[in-house]
């Protein structure tokens, strides 16, 4: 990543956020600085942060493709992916009290459909390949007549497992033609396509693609018929109250208009950086096993050295002035229940690494990377 700050050299672990880009970042400063008006107030700077808030509700809608009146802004994915689920679950249960997943969804998903479980709902969750990819077969063969929710990530976030979601749907709308469907777009939006045919509900994430921290969006195909998770002042139409993080939310919509034109083109740049990286990693001074599926997501990578673990690889690189994550950056150091659900061996799990590129990592970084990693691993081998 070209160098903004003494502190950030190489830094590779875009996955778990990036670095807010420089249109995003003027747009809040303006929000913060000279139109910070509360947009529900009806004096002339209130009308401004209104008009502001209704640009940005465009332009994240233009990058789902989507009307904007189906766009709500929330704080974050995590809250997106409640504020779904908890919908369905309550839209659906008069169809039945199933719902189908996988193993390997965020814990945004996981967390939500086990408090949902406690409640008296059937959780399906499918298990993954050893490639860390999901078999739309099994999907389907856990549907059943009374299946009120799927929901799905687009990208699995460690791995980068692009998993079957549109087949899943379709196999949904099939089996179940009640059944709603979530996907948990986080780590797909903006780099990957996310056709809303067959689904209802789709969360995604600002700090994903060069907005702030602290805002995220709900596509909901009827949001007539959506909850709110919070009441009060009646803001999104009623949706989501709160006063507005505005200033996020401008950026928000400023990273959508610059990174969605560009989706195809930086695609395939981050997958040229991985193919680059897939091609050093034999050049380290021990094997290294990668997690990843070969049809992966262009922005993330997942390997395992066989030597050293990932929290001491993970400083030793960081002392390096590379950042790296030793897995998801949700699980705070914990071991990757993703990789363990994919059966792998106890070292590899344990030694795991994900790397993680944006539009601006470039292929210094990784060579900075490899170069780095060589010297750590010297320390075992």
């Amino acid at each position: 990543m070209n160098e903004t700050a003494a502190e950030i050299l190489h830094y590779l672990d875009n996955a778990a956020t990036t670095q807010v880009l420089e249109p995003a970042a003027q747009a809040a400063w303006d929000c913060m600085r000279r139109q910070y008006g509360n947009p529900s107030a009806q004096h002339g700077l209130g009308l401004q942060a209104a008009a502001l808030l209704d640009r940005a509700r465009k332009q994240v809608a233009a990058a789902l493709n989507c009307p904007p009146e189906q766009v709500i802004f929330t704080s974050c994915g995590t809250e997106s992916a409640n504020t779904a689920i908890q919908n369905a679950a309550r839209r659906g249960r008069r169809f039945g009290r199933h719902i189908v997943s996988t193993q390997i969804e965020h814990k945004a998903t996981l967390e939500t459909l086990k408090a949902l479980e406690q409640q008296g709902w059937e959780i399906a969750l499918v298990s993954p390949e050893r490639d860390g990819t999901v078999d739309p077969a099994k999907i389907e063969a856990a549907l059943r007549k009374d299946t009120a929710l799927l929901t799905l990530a687009a990208v699995n976030s460690e791995t980068g497992a692009i998993l079957p979601w549109q087949e899943a749907a379709e196999a949904a709308r099939r089996k179940a033609p009640h059944c709603l469907t979530h996907v948990d777009g986080v780590q797909a939006f903006c780099k990957l396509p996310l056709p809303l045919r067959n689904v209802d509900y789709l969360s995604i994430s600002a700090h994903k693609i060069g907005g702030c921290k602290g805002v995220g969006a709900l596509y909901c195909r009827e949001p007539r018929l959506l909850q709110p998770l919070l009441w009060g002042g009646g803001q999104e139409g009623g949706l989501r109250s709160g006063t507005e993080g505005t200033p996020q939310i401008c950026a928000f919509g400023e990273a959508c208009a610059l990174r969605a034109p560009n989706r195809e083109r930086d695609a395939a740049y981050m997958e040229g950086l991985k193919q680059k990286l897939l091609a050093l990693l034999p050049s380290l001074p021990c094997p290294v096993r990668v997690n990843s599926p070969t049809n992966g997501a262009p922005h993330i990578l997942n390997f395992s050295p066989e030597a050293g673990r990932s929290e001491v690889l993970v400083r030793a690189l960081s002392d390096q002035g590379v950042y790296v994550s030793g897995g998801s950056a949700c699980a705070r150091g914990r071991r990757s229940y993703v990789l363990e659900r994919m059966k792998l061996p106890a070292q590899a799990v344990d030694s795991a690494l994900r790397v993680s590129f944006c539009p601006e990592t470039t292929e210094e970084d990784v060579e900075a990377l490899i170069q780095a990693l060589a010297q750590a691993l010297r320390l075992f081998v």
